[in-house]
């Protein structure tokens, strides 16, 4: 039995319930899934860590503003769908290497 989507998946309880509702298959395919997304967030945080190599600040900018343009308008998304909202949040954070003169990351401490 699926559970309905009541609550968001950032929730505990509403990942628990996504997960628990998975056959085997299912859920492996979602851990390769995951697993992919995070290999492909590492390989985006390496070009970012080199744009400076190749691009100056203002084309680096330039190149975030047309990913979030696309971002809003593709239609290669749902238009109602999280991806969006996770999309924007991961690469503003990773993009800031772009916007900033000077970034040298986060000084929270929870972030080794």
């Amino acid at each position: 039995m699926r559970v309905p989507r009541a609550e968001p998946l950032s929730t505990v309880t509403g990942f628990a319930h996504r997960v628990e509702g998975m056959t085997r298959e299912e859920y492996a395919k979602f851990v390769v899934q995951c697993q992919e997304v995070v290999r492909a967030m590492g390989r985006l945080e390496t070009s970012m860590g080199h744009l400076g190599e190749r691009l100056t600040k203002d084309e680096q900018r330039a190149a975030m503003k047309e990913i979030f343009e696309w971002l809003g308008t593709t239609t290669d998304l749902p238009p109602n769908a999280y991806t969006r909202e996770w999309a924007r949040e991961l690469l503003a954070q990773i993009g800031a290497l772009a916007t900033y003169d000077k970034y040298e990351g986060s000084t929270d401490s929870y972030i080794v």
